[in-house]
C-alpha cells in the first residue's frame, strides 16, 4: 500500500525498521489488538516495544479487566499479577508479528522490560532470564535496562544462550561502548560453552534522543541569553551524538576506521574509549567468525515533544540507513506514514537505499517556520546543497561547538549530562511500576 513504512524498509541491509513504541490506542470502538494488525497490514510496521509506562498505560484502559477478575479469583498477588497480565500482553502482540518474524528473523519481535525494581545484577539476571522463558517461541526481545550493573547484566543473559536483549536506557558514546561490551563478553562466554550458539543471538541498542535535546536546549538558549548565536545549535546536539555512536557501531561491528577530525576524543576519558573500539572490533571479528550477528542500533525516544518547535520527524529521517531501526510513538508513527504517502516511489526507492545517517546535517536553524524548509534541506544530496548554497555541519562540528560554547563554560559535558538523564528515566520507570501495582490493588479492590 502507498501508506506502508516497507517503502522504506531494506531488509537485505537490515536498513530502516520501525516499530510501534507502545500498545496501540483504544480508538473507534477498536481494541488495541485490531488497531496493531492494521499497524502491521496496512502500514508496514514491523515490531513493537512495550515497557512498564507504557503497560501502565494499556491497564489502565479496562482492557485487561476479565483477566484481572480471574487472577484475583485465584487469590494472586498485585505483583504476580503484574508479571503474568505484562508478559500475556507482550505475547499477545508478538503472535500478530508470527508472518513478519518468520520473513525476516530480525523483525516481528516484540520487546518486553525486566522490572525497573530490581536494581541489583542477580535478581535483575533472573528476571531478564524468566522473561525470556515466558516469551519463547514468539519473536521477542528482552529488555536490559543500562543500570550502573547494566553491562554485566548483559554479559550474562547473553552468556546464558537463551536472551535475545534489547538494551535500553542508553543516552551517550559511552553508554553504548559500555553496554556493547557486556554484549561482546556475553557471546564470547557463550562461544566458550557452545560455539554453535552464538549465531542464534540477536540483539539491538536502544539510543534515547529526545530527551537528551530536552535537557541541553535550555542550556543552548541560556548561553544564547548571555549574548552567543547558537541557533543552528538547537535540536542538533542529540542528532549529532547518534550520527557519532552510529560511526563507533560502523567501526566495531563493521570493520571501518573510526575518525575524531574535531579532537573529541582527545582526553583521557577519549583516549581510553579509543582504546576500547579497538578492543571490541577485534573480539567481534574472532566472534564473527563463529556466526555472531551485529548488534543493530535502534533509535529510542524518537517523538517530538509538545515543548519541542521541531519537525515531526526530527528524530527519524536523519537516522535512515543501513542496520538502524526506530521506534516510534504512535503520533510519531502517523507523521512517518503520512510523510511516506506524499512521497513519490522514485523518491522512496532512492531514501530506501540512501545512508543519510552517515551524512553531515544541513546548517540550517532546527526550528524553522515553515518545519518543511528543515525537510526539504535535510533530504536534499550533498550536492543539490552545494548548488543551493547550504552549508553543512558534520556531527563533530556539532558536537565540539556545543562543547566549547555550552557543556564547559557551564561546568559540564554531554556525558555527565546523559548519565543524568540515564538515572533520571531509571527512576521514571521504577516509579511508573509502584504506580502500575498501586493501580492493580486499587483494580482488585473494586472488580
Amino acid at each position: 500500500m502507498k501508506e506502508s513504512l516497507l517503502a522504506l524498509c531494506d531488509p537485505a541491509e537490515q536498513a530502516n525498521s520501525f516499530s510501534l513504541d507502545g500498545f496501540p490506542a483504544l480508538k473507534e470502538g477498536k481494541q488495541w489488538q485490531t488497531r496493531l494488525q492494521e499497524f502491521i497490514e496496512r502500514k508496514g510496521v514491523l515490531g513493537m516495544t512495550t515497557n512498564q509506562t507504557l503497560f501502565r498505560q494499556l491497564l489502565e484502559t479496562g482492557a485487561l479487566d476479565d483477566r484481572l477478575r480471574a487472577l484475583k479469583a485465584r487469590g494472586a498477588a498485585a505483583t504476580e499479577i503484574y508479571s503474568v497480565l505484562y508478559n500475556e500482553a507482550a505475547t499477545e502482540a508478538a503472535r500478530f508479528f508470527a508472518a513478519v518474524h518468520e520473513r525476516w528473523p530480525w523483525e516481528g519481535r516484540v520487546s518486553q522490560e525486566a522490572s525497573a525494581l530490581l536494581t541489583e545484577l542477580d535478581p535483575l539476571v533472573r528476571d531478564v532470564q524468566r522473561i525470556a522463558a515466558a516469551m519463547k517461541g514468539v519473536g521477542a526481545f528482552t529488555k536490559i535496562p543500562n543500570l550502573r550493573v547494566g553491562p554485566q547484566a548483559i554479559r550474562a543473559a547473553v552468556a546464558s544462550g537463551q536472551v535475545q536483549p534489547n538494551v535500553t536506557l542508553v543516552f551517550s558514546d559511552r553508554h553504548y561502548l559500555d553496554t556493547v561490551e557486556g554484549y561482546l563478553l556475553g557471546l564470547k562466554d557463550l562461544a566458550a560453552q557452545s560455539p554453535g550458539q552464538v549465531g542464534s543471538i540477536r540483539s539491538i541498542n536502544s539510543l534515547f534522543v529526545s530527551r537528551v535535546d530536552r535537557v541541553v536546549d535550555p542550556m543552548i538558549a541560556l548561553r544564547q541569553a548571555q549574548g552567543h548565536r547558537l541557533d543552528l545549535l538547537l535540536g542538533k546536539v542529540a542528532v549529532a551524538q547518534a550520527k557519532k555512536v552510529y560511526q563507533l557501531f560502523e567501526a566495531v561491528f563493521l570493520g571501518r576506521p573510526f575518525a575524531d577530525p574535531e579532537g573529541l576524543y582527545a582526553d583521557v576519558e577519549g583516549s581510553r574509549m579509543l582504546a576500547q573500539v579497538e578492543r571490541l572490533r577485534s573480539l567481534y571479528a574472532a566472534l564473527e567468525a563463529l556466526g555472531a550477528n551485529p548488534q543493530r542500533l535502534l533509535i529510542a525516544s524518537s517523538g517530538v515533544k509538545s515543548d519541542q518547535p521541531y519537525h515531526p520527524l526530527l528524530y527519524v529521517l536523519p537516522f535512515l540507513g543501513p542496520w538502524c531501526a526506530n521506534t516510534l510513538p504512535e503520533g510519531t508513527l502517523e507523521a512517518l506514514v503520512r510523510f511516506v504517502a506524499g512521497r513519490p516511489e522514485e523518491e522512496l526507492r532512492a531514501l530506501r537505499c540512501r545512508n543519510l545517517m552517515a551524512e553531515p546535517l544541513p546548517a540550517v536553524p532546527t526550528d524553522s517556520r515553515p518545519v518543511e524548509v528543515w525537510e526539504r534541506a535535510l533530504l536534499m544530496t550533498p550536492e543539490e546543497r552545494r548548488r543551493s548554497g547550504i552549508a553543512e555541519r558534520t556531527p563533530d562540528q556539532i558536537l565540539r561547538l556545543a562543547r566549547e560554547t555550552v557543556f564547559t563554560p557551564l561546568g559540564t559535558s554531554l556525558r555527565k549530562i546523559c548519565d543524568g538523564v540515564r538515572d533520571k528515566g531509571a527512576q521514571a520507570f521504577a516509579a511508573d511500576e509502584q504506580a502500575t501495582l498501586q493501580a492493580i490493588a486499587a483494580k482488585l479492590q473494586t472488580l
